[in-house]
């Protein structure tokens, strides 16, 4: 559940701090390059340097989310991609980052910032672990925010994870539930669930199988054969159909299931980004 009055407060406190650093690093969901972001990011970090790092890029549909790339690009910024669970991300950070960021008195400064689930937990927590510690809360930083060393000459500013303080359209919740950027209750999850298969149809017809498609009802065919191939059915036989959405939901969450982009470039053409 996201709370707008805790989203208000986290903007106010990444506006305040944007003082203290010489760039702004935002991690996005190479799966949904737009849906994944909820900043003003026009307005609020206008006067910084900008890095976008698209992360899970391996587990995207790389020819639609390479067309977002090109057009962040365009827009004149330094765009990565990359999968952060899998690299070295002190060297990503010195090989990529550090050298487009601006530089104050001897030392290079940036703070981090995306929704849930794209990968700030990974990034941060890495340089925890290592030699580098945590600085942790310095004047002038206001409380929920902390500094993290690269080295001595390069410093992080971790922010709250935070999402629009009102998901003004049903598709943007969806497609953030997909992500695992929005938590889902039990409800919604055969709803979300639908929506994506229609979306495969849509976008990914292969991947369905043919003889689904010819059911009176697609959707609930699959879920029934999902339970089957995972023994997730109830006594007499009925489909569990509370556990195939769990399941089924995280797979996707994982990119186990498919390798897909939900953002179409061409839909937001005329979006500035």
């Amino acid at each position: 559940m996201w709370y707008p009055g805790h989203i208000a407060k986290a903007k106010k406190s990444i506006k305040e701090n944007l003082r203290a650093v010489n760039a702004v690093i935002e991690l996005v969901d190479s799966r949904a390059p737009y849906s994944s972001r909820a900043y003003e990011y026009q307005e609020l970090f206008k006067n910084k340097k900008r890095i976008i790092v698209f992360n899970k890029y391996d587990i995207c549909d790389i020819k639609k989310t390479d067309l977002w790339i090109q057009k962040f690009k365009e827009k004149g910024y330094c765009v990565l991609a990359t999968n952060l669970k899998s690299i070295n991300i002190k060297n990503f950070l010195m090989k990529n980052v550090f050298t487009v960021i601006p530089e104050t008195y001897g030392e290079k400064s940036a703070m981090v910032v995306g929704v849930p689930n794209v990968g700030k937990s990974t990034l941060i927590n890495s340089l925890k672990g290592s030699r580098s510690a945590a600085v942790g809360n310095m004047p002038g930083i206001t409380r929920g925010v902390q500094w993290v060393s690269v080295n001595e000459r390069f410093r992080l500013l971790d922010t709250p994870g935070i999402l629009f303080p009102e998901i003004y359209k049903k598709e943007l919740s969806y497609k953030l539930a997909l992500l695992g950027s929005l938590k889902v209750e039990e409800t919604e999850a055969e709803e979300i669930l639908e929506y994506f298969f229609e979306f495969i149809i849509k976008e990914y017809p292969h991947i369905i199988p043919q003889e689904h498609m010819k059911e009176e009802y697609p959707f609930g065919f699959f879920l029934s054969e999902y339970a089957k191939k995972r023994n997730f059915v109830k006594k007499g036989g009925e489909a569990d159909i509370q556990r195939v959405c769990k399941s089924w939901l995280k797979e996707i969450n994982d990119g186990k299931f498919i390798k897909a982009t939900y953002d179409n470039v061409d839909e937001y053409d005329d979006l500035m980004i």
